[in-house]
């Protein structure tokens, strides 16, 4: 019998290739003779990894592996359609409108101009759009051209707007990005492979995070955890290619 938590309450959730977070001590019944148990935390170490995973959830226990939480990415939306251009003042001396920038898959800050000795911006109706007022947080938008040539601005959320962006990225441009190889250092069994910096959204970084090291050059991912990445990158349509492959 299983004592859960609570329903839908996960019991075991990996933080870390073969590194779990218990949630049900009673799972650890399972968990002996697999691996290490030190406190809430579990570490696999025989290679019987799909059958326990299989014996923990007949018996009832809800798991979460890494590979769980890629496949619960949101998907990018379709790419919305991009028009002409139109002009919006800003509110304040302090008001920066940046655009997510589809070479490069992040934002860029637009250049204020000056029209009839009002500070304002030139945007493409359809940009995905960050705007901030000082230090305060950011809010997104996707911009909306207007009769008589303004620019309404349609609320998003970080995610929304984030996958949205790249979505307009990928149709604009659909070939992979190229991933660099770095020295291997400790690992024995390859070079680490240094993924591109892009923006990404929240559940998206947080999910890398799991399966990389940061670098200054952008994340690095063991040879172990390339399908892992490979998979996180596929989930936004973003096909990705070794260098010298």
């Amino acid at each position: 019998m299983v004592r859960s938590s609570r329903h839908g309450a996960l019991d075991l959730d990996e933080i870390a290739p073969n590194r779990f977070l218990v949630h049900n001590a009673h799972a650890t019944n399972l968990l002996k003779g697999e691996g290490q148990i030190k406190g809430r935390f579990f570490e696999l170490t025989t290679w019987r990894r799909e059958g326990l995973l299989a014996r923990l959830r007949d018996r009832g226990y809800q798991v979460r592996t890494l590979a769980d939480r890629v496949a619960a990415l949101p998907a990018p939306p379709p790419p919305p359609p991009i028009g002409g251009t139109g002009w919006r003042p800003l509110a304040s001396a302090i008001e920066q409108i940046s655009h997510f920038d589809l070479l490069r898959f992040g934002w860029h800050a637009l250049a204020p101009e000056q029209r009839d000795g009002v500070a304002g911006v030139t945007i493409y109706g359809g940009w995905v759009l960050r705007r901030r007022k000082g230090r305060g947080p950011a809010s997104y938008y996707l911009a909306q051209k207007e009769r008589g040539g303004g620019i309404g601005l349609r609320p998003l959320d970080e995610t929304a707007a984030i996958l949205s962006g790249i979505a307009q990225a990928i149709a604009r441009d659909p070939r992979p990005l190229v991933v660099g190889r770095r020295a291997p250092g400790s690992d024995p069994h390859g070079d680490f492979l240094l993924l591109p910096q892009i923006e990404l959204p929240p559940a998206y970084r947080a999910t890398l995070d799991l399966i990389s090291s940061p670098s200054p050059e952008g994340p690095l991912v063991p040879p172990a955890n390339w399908p892992l990445a490979e998979a996180l990158f596929a989930r936004l349509g973003i096909r990705l290619q070794v260098e010298d492959e």
